[in-house]
């Protein structure tokens, strides 16, 4: 078959979804009032066969005002209305209730692959995020889009699908593309995004002629590092996507690799519902060699555990130098630690700002990289007033999964409870196991059930005389603690957020 024919045949338009994503939207029209355009389109977001559909439709829609591209799902749904997107999304047709995915080996490979497309979205967002990228949910949407064209062969030729999936566990991958195919993927990709009028700012992502770019390089390392991981984690050239992140990052190696498994285990866990194992999965493991890959007639269990360990004998891959330890198993916690150069490189930005150069987002992603990359704050909430001066609400969140209750932050800005006393003048508190017996009391019951168990930080920000928002943040597992030293940093870099935040310019 040509590349013509396949530019012909593989259209997003009636694209099904993942049977979850579809509950999950429905289940959003009962409150879609409360509903902001970011809840819905993260839940979008964890379904590249969502996004996809989404974005081409946006995009080649005839009504589209005054021919603006729409390159994000958030940008889509507000363009759309939400509660139009919600009554639309009881129309689409559900993957699993299609043909194909009454074949369990299709749909188990189908599993397999969204595995890895969720894997690579969720690291290139969390890098763009570390790189001060206002528009990471871009890069992101690239890293889904990237295995567009795997999807759509499963829908419209599983024949093909089925036989590229067989040659790749025994070729290069682009012998294997070449030899099912007639051509490399590469250039097929970028034709049909091109021909399903994908923005070219995502196209441009995905185009090696612009491999230099500092967003480009970390799309790349963030998809290979899904690809390698995809059964292990000894793979000796995830060493050079680390140095890549490192050297764009301007990050030392060893925190590089802690971020990437910290955001393997979280992309595992907001993806739980998957019945495919995640990367996160095999980070226990010992170095070695593994198992030769069995056929796809073989189905994945939801149940899968990790495979034994090899023996010692086969196990000749060293590990990455300098490598920060692999995460435990699911109940241990994944804590993550400060960042003394991180945390000065973002107050010395802030402080380089001072002249009204950033707008709110620009000095929001600044602060939350401080918050999160110099002390190790793995979940950050950024919340502010609302217009009304009555409330105080999540504006912005850092490490926070779509289906955490955290994300809904808020409370009353007058509430007599804990938060409530912090917006009365700028201060912080700690809540530590010291102190909890007397302020956990005056947390109201709704925030307890969002907060969770462990320690946190929070200090409110005024600018001037008046109350502008509140920081929470904490490391996200109830054995994850703090420190005074932490906190003190904490509080030093909310005041220098403060300093950034009266000088932000307008729009």
């Amino acid at each position: 078959m040509t590349l013509e024919t396949w530019l012909e045949r593989l259209k997003p338009g009636q694209t099904p979804i993942f049977r979850h994503t579809k509950a999950e939207l429905l289940a959003l029209k009962g409150r879609i009032d409360e509903v902001g355009a970011r809840e819905v389109s993260n839940l979008v977001l964890a379904d590249p066969l969502a996004s996809l559909r989404l974005i081409y439709l946006a995009n080649n829609r005839v009504s589209r005002h005054f021919g603006n591209e729409v390159a994000t799902v958030e940008h889509a749904i507000m363009m759309q209305g939400l509660g139009v997107y919600i009554d639309q999304v009881a129309q689409f047709p559900v993957l699993e209730e299609i043909p194909l995915g009454r074949e369990p080996e299709s749909l188990n490979s189908l599993y397999r692959l969204l595995r890895l497309a969720q894997h690579a979205a969720w690291q290139a967002r969390d890098f763009a995020v570390l790189h001060s990228d206002i528009r990471a949910e871009e890069v992101e949407v690239a890293a889904l889009l990237y295995y567009a064209p795997e999807f759509l062969f499963w829908l419209d030729a599983p024949a093909t699908a089925r036989e590229l999936a067989r040659l790749r566990r025994i070729k290069e991958p682009e012998e294997a593309e070449v030899e099912a195919l007639g051509f490399a993927l590469e250039p097929l990709r970028l034709m049909l995004l091109e021909a399903w009028k994908i923005p070219a700012i995502i196209r441009d992502l995905l185009d090696a002629r612009h491999a230099q770019r500092s967003r480009n390089i970390i799309l790349r390392a963030c998809l290979d590092i899904a690809h390698r991981s995809r059964h292990g984690w000894w793979d000796e050239h995830l060493l050079a996507d680390y140095q890549a992140l490192a050297d764009i990052e301007n990050t030392p190696l060893e925190v590089i690799v802690g971020t990437v498994h910290r955001n393997a285990v979280r992309a595992a866990r907001h993806g739980a519902w998957i019945p495919a194992p995640p990367a996160a999965a095999w980070l226990p493991m010992l170095p070695g060699a593994w198992p030769h890959e069995q056929p796809a007639t073989e189905t994945a269990s939801a149940s899968a555990a990790v495979p034994a360990q090899p023996s010692a004998s086969a196990r000749s891959i060293p590990p990455p130098p300098a490598a920060a330890p692999a995460a435990g198993p699911a109940d241990a916690p994944v804590c993550m630690q400060p960042d003394p150069a991180a945390l000065q490189a973002c107050l010395q930005g802030i402080e380089a700002h001072l002249d009204g150069s950033l707008n709110l987002n620009q000095m929001l992603a600044l602060v939350l990289k401080g918050l999160h990359h110099g002390l190790g704050l793995s979940r950050v909430v950024f919340a502010m007033v609302t217009p009304d001066g009555q409330r105080v609400k999540s504006r912005f969140t850092l490490g926070v999964g779509t289906q955490e209750p955290l994300r809904h932050f808020e409370f009353p800005l007058h509430s007599k409870d804990l938060f409530g006393h912090l917006m009365t003048k700028m201060q912080g508190v700690w809540l530590n196991p010291d102190n909890r017996p007397r302020l956990w009391p005056m947390v109201r019951p709704e925030l307890k059930a969002q907060l969770g168990e462990g320690e946190f930080l929070a200090m409110s920000l005024f600018v001037g005389d008046r109350p502008f928002g509140l920081i929470y943040a904490d490391r996200g597992r109830t054995g994850c603690t703090l420190d005074g030293a932490t906190y003190d940093d904490f509080k030093r870099l909310c005041l220098q957020a403060v300093r950034g935040l009266a000088r932000i310019k307008s729009g």
